[in-house]
């Protein structure tokens, strides 16, 4: 039974990446928690956003958490426009580098093939950071920077594991928190 559980994660993202890396994006979709994905982009936005403005830096924890809920509203906007279902299925597929959203977030993600060199690459990037969390670390597209690497979450939802979260690289929270502020800039 523990080794079915443990093995378990390593099977559904094997077959997570088979179906991205054949473009299957109905599989892919089904396969992310779209809500707990966008609520992590948000996230990881507003914190990006926060973390570059000088005034934000001195604020209270509480008065920051209020400045990033107002700006969590343009955040809303920019993922809606920018990292819709089928261009967060590009990113994650064989079609990543030209995703609409490329433009933000990057050259996309390059999931190991099926056979033993990329199962082996998935075995020693990845692994468990809680009881129902497994995090997979995949380079940014061929020739990438090791900081260019995206972090896909994984979660348990019943007895499937399911994409939760992209931690996005450096670059594209860059793109995206100038984007952020540009719209905040201009709502003023």
């Amino acid at each position: 039974m523990l080794i079915g559980y443990w093995a378990s994660p390593y099977l559904s993202v094997t077959r997570f990446a088979l179906a991205a890396n054949v473009g299957a994006t109905e599989e892919v979709l089904a396969r992310t928690d779209l809500r707990a994905l966008r609520a992590s982009f948000a996230r990881q936005i507003v914190r990006t956003y926060l973390g570059r403005q000088p005034q934000t830096r001195s604020l209270d924890p509480l008065a920051r958490q209020v400045v990033g809920s107002v700006a969590t509203g343009y955040v809303d906007a920019i993922i809606a426009e920018h990292l819709t279902p089928q261009a967060i299925a590009a990113l994650i597929s064989a079609r990543g580098a030209r995703a609409q959203s490329g433009a933000l977030l990057g050259q996309g993600v390059t999931l190991p093939r099926a056979d033993l060199q990329g199962v082996w690459t998935l075995f020693a990037n990845s692994g468990f950071d809680g009881l129902a969390s497994f995090v997979v670390a995949v380079p940014a597209g061929p020739g990438a920077a090791e900081e260019e690497r995206y972090r896909l979450r994984f979660g348990l939802a019943g007895l499937r594991w399911v994409l939760r979260a992209i931690e996005l690289p450096r670059s594209a929270l860059e793109k995206l928190a100038d984007e952020l502020k540009a719209r905040v800039d201009r709502a003023s």
